[in-house]
């Protein structure tokens, strides 16, 4: 079955001329007459009464009418319907980011690329490091935002998959408040302090081993919980079972209420980037002006 064949039933229904249908078809007469013979194979029984002229329905062809009408008018209905939501996902922008980036991050950087873009549309899934390289290199998301430092390999290929720094932060460690106010946890004395550390695996586990080192802190630490996610770190951290490293802007707020302190020297401090990735095999227009004015702010 052709939409094209109930298309054809039901200009020759009007105009009763074979040649004349055609012509309204705009076809050739044989390749026409060929379409209703299909189509009437595929019912299964005549539908045109040739015998007189103009020729009429048959009374199968009289009870199919309408069913031709129906379908082909649901059907172009349909089309229109899809067509108006492709163009509505078209201007949807799908980002996938690191869980602390997703929190933290991105509404904030968001409200700002609209107050250049105007109102954005957008889509947003948080993933561990491994699904957002995996979102970026599959093609099922626009843009991925993750952390970057070179002590920690990330996507190599910028022919493919670009990439622009768009901010910058500090992984720092950080303790709760004690009930005086001050800091629960120190890394100045001699004594062990409890380590809330991320899974090894991790882009955060790799880079507070990094500080770790530079600190030569191994051995003033004690690991007592993990977890791959800094948002849960940090409420293990508010909660005083011992210290964390943690992206300064995902602590921020709690640095300035001061709920969390910030134990760590400068020395042993990392600078890390953020940064925004985008494949270019994937490219529209709202794409590309996110991504021109993403690299300029």
């Amino acid at each position: 079955m052709e939409i094209d064949w109930l298309e054809d039933f039901l200009a020759l229904s009007a105009a009763g001329v074979f040649a004349r249908a055609a012509d309204a078809r705009n076809i050739s007469q044989s390749a026409f007459t060929r379409r209703i013979k299909n189509l009437e194979n595929w019912t299964g029984t005549p539908l045109f009464d040739r015998s007189v002229h103009p020729v009429e329905l048959t009374a199968a062809g009289r009870a199919f009418k309408q069913t031709a009408i129906d379908t082909v008018a649901a059907l172009k209905q349909s089309k229109s319907d899809i067509r108006g939501l492709s163009r509505q996902e078209a201007s949807v922008l799908d980002f996938v980011a690191l869980h602390t980036l997703a929190i933290s991050f991105f509404p904030a950087w968001l409200m700002r690329m609209s107050s250049h873009l105007g109102p954005i549309k957008s889509r947003l899934v948080a993933e561990n490091f491994s699904g957002c390289a995996e979102a970026i290199l599959c093609g099922s998301a626009d843009f991925m935002l993750c952390y970057h430092h070179p002590a920690v390999p990330t996507i190599s290929d910028e022919n493919r998959y670009p990439s622009s720094t768009i901010a910058k932060d500090r992984i720092i460690a950080v303790s709760s408040a004690d009930a005086d106010g001050r800091a629960k946890y120190s890394l100045e004395g001699d004594d062990p302090v409890p380590l809330l550390s991320y899974s090894p695996d991790t882009f955060l586990g790799r880079v507070s081993q990094v500080c770790l080192e530079r600190g030569n802190l191994s051995g003033k630490v004690d690991p007592i919980y993990e977890n791959s996610v800094a948002e849960a770190l940090k409420s293990a951290c508010l909660a005083g079972l011992g210290i964390a490293f943690l992206p300064e802007g995902a602590a921020e707020r709690e640095l300035k209420d001061g709920t969390l302190h910030k134990i760590s020297r400068p020395e042993f401090e990392l600078v890390i980037d953020i940064k925004l990735y985008r494949s270019i095999e994937r490219s529209r227009a709202e794409l590309e002006r996110f991504w021109m004015l993403a690299q300029n702010i």
